[in-house]
């Protein structure tokens, strides 16, 4: 068991909550523990705005839905879609031509023989014949086949994946990092799979998330993060009180440098608690770890 989490130091009143889903408050299973979702819910009865921050597509929040009782944006495919789940339109995005994610198709293929391509867009998904559905939340059959033959170079794509079965995770996502080279954003968010996400040049969950914070006038140092896999790490470094959740990626808990209790402990629940007990609703952490684990 993990230690309880301290109650928040005096400082700056946090405004704005910023929660990855997966490993972070949702389990295996795409259920919301019951505590974290009387945490999340306490949060905002206090004033505290929340928001999700996920690398899902904007077709896989039926949890907010259905489980949390969720209302508002959500910022989607690792900040590439600001979705309105409500009104079910989406608010922004940003977006690659898909002749860019060609040229790296071409390479990775030349480079990792076997590799399986898959492209998101914002009406439908698109994937190499083999590209195994193997997500429970997926709804929609996606168009198969080579996908230079079914996308025009200028589409619009959401999001480019690349994965190669019997590739070591790590290996295969540094190797894509530095052969991408900066051309498209490259990031990770399953941990055990060799499956590589690719969005618009500079993209990341954090680019969007500052944008949607300075548009309601908050500013970082007003802002508390959860997350744990390497998508999250910059949202973590972004906001002033960022939490790796101890259950994530360890190199994450390692550049963050502050951790929640892990998932299976309710560790988001548990510092949002500390937080509002406090008797200061939205009171600033002062860089405290809510776990030594």
């Amino acid at each position: 068991m993990s230690p309880t989490p301290e109650a928040p130091r005096e400082g700056t009143p946090i405004k704005l909550i910023a929660s990855d889903l997966d490993g972070t408050v949702l389990g295996h299973d795409f259920r919301f523990r019951p505590r974290t979702v009387d945490a999340i819910r306490a949060a905002q009865a206090a004033g505290i705005h929340v928001v999700f921050v996920t690398g899902r597509p904007m077709r896989w929040l039926d949890p907010l839905r259905e489980q949390l009782g969720h209302e508002g944006v959500v910022i989607c495919s690792n900040g590439a879609v600001v979705y309105d789940l409500t009104a079910d339109v989406v608010v922004e995005s940003s977006l690659f031509p898909a002749r860019d994610a060609f040229a790296i198709m071409e390479e990775v293929a030349a480079h990792h023989p076997g590799t399986l391509f898959a492209a998101e867009t914002l009406d439908g998904v698109y994937t190499d014949r083999g590209w195994a559905r193997t997500d429970r939340m997926e709804t929609g059959a996606p168009l198969v086949g080579a996908l230079r033959d079914r996308l025009p170079g200028d589409r619009g794509l959401v999001k480019f994946l690349a994965k190669l079965d019997a590739a070591d995770p790590q290996e295969y996502f540094g190797a894509l990092t530095e052969l991408v080279a900066g051309r498209l954003s490259v990031t990770h968010s399953v941990a055990a799979s060799p499956l590589v996400e690719m969005g618009q040049k500079g993209l990341t969950k954090a680019r969007t998330l500052e944008q949607y914070a300075a548009e309601r006038g908050i500013r970082p140092h007003e802002v508390m993060a959860f997350g744990d896999m390497p998508n999250d790490l910059e949202m973590l470094t972004w906001a002033a009180h960022g939490y790796a959740m101890a259950s994530g990626h360890p190199a994450v808990a390692r550049a963050v440098g502050r951790t929640a209790p892990p998932f299976e402990e309710d560790g988001v629940a548990q510092v949002i608690e500390a937080l509002l007990r406090s008797g200061r609703p939205g009171a600033s952490w002062a860089g405290q770890s809510a776990t030594t684990g």
